[in-house]
C-alpha cells in the first residue's frame, strides 16, 4: 500500500465518527430546523432586509429576463409547483404501495401534507409582502415567507433520492443522486429569485424547513425499523 493511500484511509478513518454524526437523521433535524427558526426570527425582526435588498438591486442591473432565459426560469420553476410536486408524491406513494411499504408511503405523504400546512399557515402568519420588481410575468396567490417552491421541493425530491439511494450499495452513485438532488433544488430556488417573486431569505428558510421534514422522515422511517427488527428478534 502506498503512502498516499494509507493517508487517506487514516484520514477517512479520522473523519468517520462526523460524517456518521451529521448522517444521523435526528441530527439533520435538529440541525436544520434550528436554521429555518432562525431564518423566521430575522426576517421578522427586520435584520435580512438589507441583504435582500441588495440581491434585487445587483438583480434589477440585469434588466428584465426574457427569450430562451426566461423559458428555462419558467421550465425550472414549473419542478417545484404544486402540479408537479402533486403529480410526484402520487406516483411515488402509489409505486410504495404497491410494492408493500405502506409506512413508507404515508410516512411520505403525511410529511407532504405536514408541509404544504405549515408552509401556507406560515405564510398567512407572518404576512410578507413580494418583491416590488417582477422580472417575469408570473402569477402568484400568497404571501412570501417562506417559498412554498423551495420548502416543498426539497422535502419531496430528497425524499425520493433517499429512495433512489437505497437501491445501490456504491458510495459514488449515492452522493451523486444527492448531489444532483441538491443541484435541482438551488435551481429551483435561484429561478423563483430570479423571477422576482421570492426574497432570498424566503428561499432559504424554505430550503432549510424542507430539509428538516425530510430528515424527520427518515427518522420515522429509521424509528420504526428498529421497532420491527426487535419485534422480530
Amino acid at each position: 500500500m502506498s503512502e498516499m493511500e494509507s493517508s487517506d484511509m487514516k484520514n477517512s478513518g479520522t473523519f468517520a465518527p462526523y460524517v456518521d454524526f451529521i448522517k444521523t437523521p435526528a441530527i439533520q433535524v435538529l440541525f436544520l430546523g434550528t436554521g429555518f427558526l432562525l431564518v423566521m426570527l430575522f426576517v421578522y425582526m427586520g435584520v435580512l432586509t438589507s441583504f435582500d435588498n441588495s440581491v434585487f438591486e445587483a438583480l434589477s442591473t440585469l434588466g428584465s429576463v426574457e427569450g430562451w432565459r426566461g423559458d428555462v426560469l419558467r421550465d425550472t420553476t414549473a419542478l417545484g409547483s404544486n402540479t408537479v410536486l402533486i403529480f410526484v408524491v402520487v406516483s411515488v406513494a402509489g409505486a410504495l404501495g404497491m410494492a408493500g411499504e405502506k409506512k413508507k408511503a404515508l410516512t411520505f405523504v403525511s410529511a407532504v401534507a405536514a408541509g404544504i400546512a405549515m408552509t401556507f399557515l406560515l405564510k398567512a402568519g407572518i404576512d410578507r409582502p413580494r418583491p416590488s420588481l417582477t422580472m417575469q410575468h408570473v402569477d402568484v396567490y400568497t404571501q412570501s415567507f417562506p417559498s412554498a417552491h423551495a420548502t416543498l421541493s426539497t422535502l419531496v425530491y430528497f425524499y425520493l433520492a433517499n429512495l433512489l439511494t437505497q437501491l445501490s450499495q456504491s458510495t459514488k452513485v449515492r452522493i451523486w443522486i444527492y448531489v444532483a438532488t441538491a443541484f435541482l433544488v438551488f435551481c429551483i430556488g435561484l429561478s423563483r429569485v430570479l423571477l422576482g417573486v421570492h426574497w432570498p431569505s424566503d428561499i432559504i428558510a424554505g430550503w432549510f424547513a424542507g430539509g428538516s421534514m425530510a430528515a424527520f422522515c427518515f427518522y420515522v422511517i429509521k424509528w420504526k425499523r428498529k421497532l420491527r427488527i426487535k419485534r422480530e428478534a
